[in-house]
């Protein structure tokens, strides 16, 4: 029992591992997309927290949380917590994906105003002010960059 156990987690493992990577490459219909730009001026910037999908955090939250209920009791109870842990381990890692993140409100030149959260991370390294003057690139209704 425990070996099936085990096997179908880490089964199950290798295939989030393996979807994780499959998101990193874009999708076809990517290609020869047409961004616009706008400038404009940032009027306003809010710290926000973003959670994000979650998936190598509850990975690693499901593996740790498997081990340490391992740990606990014997036969059918150890197995038991074994699979607890693991589920409750998974939950918390998923929960633990919060990264921080800008809310920006620029007011175009053209006198429209738009607001979008940004994450801050390497492709959005950059921390706004208000008077900021920038550019925004929009992709399919969506500010892909602010420079």
């Amino acid at each position: 029992m425990k070996k099936i156990i085990i096997s179908m987690l880490l089964a199950w493992s290798v295939l989030m591992l393996g979807s994780g990577c499959a998101d990193k490459a874009l999708d076809a219909s990517r290609a020869g997309t047409i961004s616009q730009s706008y400038t404009g001026t940032v009027q306003n910037v809010e710290a926000v927290k973003i959670k994000g999908d979650g998936k190598w955090t509850s990975i690693i939250g499901m593996i740790v949380g498997g081990v340490l209920g391992n740990q606990i009791g014997e036969g059918s109870g150890k197995d038991l917590a074994t699979i607890g842990g693991t589920m409750v381990g998974a939950v918390g890692g998923d929960e633990a994906d919060i990264r921080s993140a800008q809310r920006i409100t620029v007011r175009l030149d053209s006198g429209k105003t738009i607001t979008t959260v940004l994450p801050i991370d390497a492709n959005n390294p950059n921390r706004y002010q208000q008077g900021d003057q920038v550019t925004l690139y929009i992709t399919n209704g969506r500010v892909t960059e602010i420079r």
